[in-house]
Parts: C-alpha cells; sequence; structure tokens
C-alpha cells in the first residue's frame, strides 16, 4: 500500500506538472493548427486530450499518492476529469478566438486558462479524489 504526501507535497508535484502541462498543451496545437493545418477547435480537442491521458497516470502515482486504490477514485476521477476538460477547452477556444492573433497572445490564453482551472482541479483531486485519511501518513 503506498502512502499519501504531505499538502505541500501535492502542492509542489501539481505546480510541476501545471507547468509541463502548457507546454505539453500549446505546443502539439501549435503544430497541429500549423503544419497539419487543423483548424483550433479539433487541435485543442487533442491536445488536451494528449496531456489528459498523460497526466492520469502522473496525478495518480505521482502527484496525488494515495492509499486508494486506483478503481476507487475512478470514478470521481473521470466526473472531475470531464469537468475540468470542458471548461478548460470551452475557455481556451473561446480566448483563442477572440484574443489569439499571434502566437505568445494564444500561449498566455492556454497558461492563463489552465492556470485558474487547476485551482478548481487542485481542490477536487485533493479533497474528493484522492482525498488524504486522517489515518494515512505522510510520506
Amino acid at each position: 500500500m503506498e502512502k499519501s504526501q504531505s499538502f505541500v507535497s501535492r502542492i509542489f508535484w501539481f505546480g510541476v506538472g501545471g507547468v509541463a502541462s502548457v507546454c505539453l498543451n500549446f505546443g502539439p496545437f501549435e503544430w497541429l493548427t500549423g503544419r497539419a493545418g487543423l483548424p483550433p477547435w479539433a487541435a485543442l480537442a487533442i491536445s488536451l486530450t494528449f496531456v489528459t491521458a498523460l497526466f492520469s497516470v502522473w496525478n495518480y502515482h505521482i502527484n496525488f499518492r494515495t492509499a486508494r486504490r486506483w478503481g476507487d477514485c475512478l470514478p470521481r476521477y473521470l466526473g472531475a476529469l470531464a469537468a475540468c476538460w470542458l471548461i478548460s477547452y470551452l475557455l481556451t477556444l473561446t480566448g483563442i478566438k477572440e484574443w489569439g492573433t499571434s502566437r505568445i497572445s494564444r500561449f498566455l490564453i492556454f497558461f492563463f486558462v489552465q492556470s485558474g482551472v487547476s485551482l478548481v482541479k487542485f481542490s477536487l483531486y485533493h479533497y474528493w479524489v484522492y482525498p488524504r485519511h486522517s489515518g494515512e501518513e505522510t510520506a
């Protein structure tokens, strides 16, 4: 059984993942719209889905270690994931359509939307999806 980590550790690893997430979302989005010629709505859906799949493993094994089994967390994780994915998609796509005239403006849209959604995501993950129980030791 894996031990869960402290609140501070969760915040630290969430920040590390957040920086990587912005870059991993923005890079494929730019490539898919620029080189592959996809419309922004399709490129954004693909890049968000790619990062979401990658970070599901990150969140369980690194960022939000818990004594709970993956299967016990899965229904809550999928609910939180779907809600956060949809919010990110809609806000980012709207921002790109309204203000995304340059590469730097698109990057800033990705950064600010993901930063805002991350506050909701961290709260959901920490308190609901992968909660620490009072009896668990911290690593």
